[in-house]
């Protein structure tokens, strides 16, 4: 039914607390485009730009930016202006090694969707003059030669099945199921060649992870040439375009956990299963398995200290599969058990709420559930989100702090654990560093995580108070390691 102009909250829901959105620059704008802001002579590297305003990162003791001050500025794309004008500061936030200064504009404004179409103009008369051959010179040459030798691997082998399979159609039968058949062998005989092809890639590109202009150039030269090849493996497919903007969604979270063959040919399956049965992969069903067992003594803990009200939460949540896992393996139990299940999708936090709640029926199981769709940069900037849930027994996050940087991850922990019933467990969960796993999601799948030693692990607890009970130890798979944290 058509509302009535009275009706319509447009202009006091959002005009009046309308704020333009800001945008990382890394988001919005390619490499080539060499952002560069220029401030007093001195040109300074954007962290992030909205339509009125704009922060940029200062080494420390550079300058003495000070809130209030007027300053003029230019910002610069492919080497011109894209906008010239006056600025305030209205903050300034200072790090370890630099300081991030946000200024408004006072004249003018940024033109978002023009500063875009000028990188891709600018980005496109860079790769057509000579860009492929700029790639290729700047790709160290061993790495060359391992994605050259795993290129051939791979269409050999798909050729090599594609002829097979074709022969197989011709037969009377199931042909899906001569298809899966086909290609449970072929993973079979291919599974160690690929592997070693894996870690000899992850090998030859430790030696410029920290060479920036080559690292670039290296996941671009893969992407072109290896990664197309292997796209009809939903698994590949999924990580790599990325639909909900991060490539570990609950989908291909429930493809690791499913750990079979899916795709529409023998070729494709086999590079899926080969991708869900990745180390990474593999310890994403490991870790699962780890919560569960920790989820299960907390649990008892609880009982036995006489309090029947179970409380757990879980950020960053995905599918859940944990959850329903423990309750089918516990059945029903004493008192009463509340899972709070927070994540940034909508559509991870339904198929996380109905299978643990199908489980939850299934076993007649004295339990509930309550689903928070919160994005987590929300979650970071306002800690206060979770202030009012009560106390819990058991927090943990098993995805999540594979992406933050280390000054947010302590911050996020010491939240966290201000959640805890004194007795109660945090747990997060890291990628392993070192590791010689990283190639295949970082270089073929643009799948990029922060990689943690069990020293770095440590640190995420620095900040919390010094009655803290803290430990590492990684899980069974030893492909992510776990901060446990007990509040005494």
């Amino acid at each position: 039914m058509t509302k009535s102009y009275e009706e319509l909250v447009g202009a006091l829901g959002r005009g009046i607390f309308f704020r333009p959105e800001r945008k990382r620059v890394r988001d919005l704008l390619s490499r080539d485009a060499e952002p560069r802001l220029v401030v007093g002579g001195e040109a300074y590297k954007l962290f992030d730009v909205s339509m009125n305003g704009l922060s940029f990162e200062c080494p420390t003791g550079h300058a003495d930016w000070q809130a209030g001050s007027e300053v003029e500025l230019t910002l610069q794309l492919y080497g011109d202006s894209a906008y010239r004008g006056r600025a305030r500061v209205v903050r300034v936030k200072s790090q370890p090694a630099s300081a991030r200064v946000a200024v408004t504009l006072t004249s003018g404004f940024l033109d978002l969707p023009d500063m875009i179409r000028r990188d891709e103009e600018g980005r496109l008369l860079r790769e057509l003059h000579g860009g492929a051959d700029q790639v290729h010179r700047s790709v160290p040459e061993a790495y060359r030669e391992i994605v050259a030798r795993a290129v051939h691997f791979v269409q050999f082998y798909r050729r090599a099945l594609a002829r097979h399979e074709q022969r197989l159609k011709a037969d009377a039968g199931s042909a899906s199921e001569r298809t899966t058949a086909l290609a449970r062998i072929a993973t079979e005989a291919l599974r160690p060649h690929w592997a070693e092809v894996e870690r000899a890639a992850s090998e030859a590109a430790l030696s410029f992870l920290d060479n920036s202009k080559a690292l670039h150039a290296a996941k671009e030269y893969t992407e072109t040439t290896l990664t197309p090849l292997l796209l009809g493996a939903p698994m590949n497919r999924r990580s790599y375009l990325k639909p909900l903007g991060y490539p570990g969604d609950y989908q291909t979270m429930l493809y690791t956990y499913a750990d079979g063959y899916e795709g529409e040919t023998a070729f494709d399956q086999v590079f899926h299963k080969l991708t869900t049965e990745h180390p990474l992969a593999n310890g994403i069903r490991t870790r699962k398995d780890y919560i569960v067992g920790h989820m299960q003594r907390e649990h008892e803990r609880a009982l036995s200290s006489g309090d029947e009200d179970f409380r757990v939460t879980s950020l960053g949540c995905g599918p859940a599969r944990e959850v329903s896992e423990y309750i089918r393996a516990r059945g029903s139990f004493a008192g009463r058990a509340t899972w709070t299940l927070i994540d940034q999708e909508e559509e991870t936090l339904s198929v996380a709420y109905r299978d643990s709640h199908r489980a939850l029926i299934e076993h007649h199981a004295r339990g509930e559930l309550s689903c928070l769709n919160l994005s987590f940069s929300q979650l970071l900037s306002d800690t206060s989100l979770l202030a009012n849930a009560p106390r819990q027994d058991f927090v943990y996050s098993v995805g999540l702090f594979d992406y933050l940087r280390e000054e947010r991850a302590q911050a996020l922990v010491t939240t966290l654990y201000e959640r805890l019933k004194p007795g109660g467990l945090l747990a997060i969960g890291n990628a392993i560093s070192p590791n010689l796993h990283f190639w295949t999601l970082e270089f073929l799948l643009d799948w990029t995580l922060l990689y943690r030693t069990k020293a770095q692990m440590s640190r995420l607890a620095a900040r919390l108070p010094s009655s803290a009970e803290i430990s590492v130890e990684p899980e069974s798979g030893q492909a992510y390691y776990f901060l446990l944290v007990r509040r005494r």
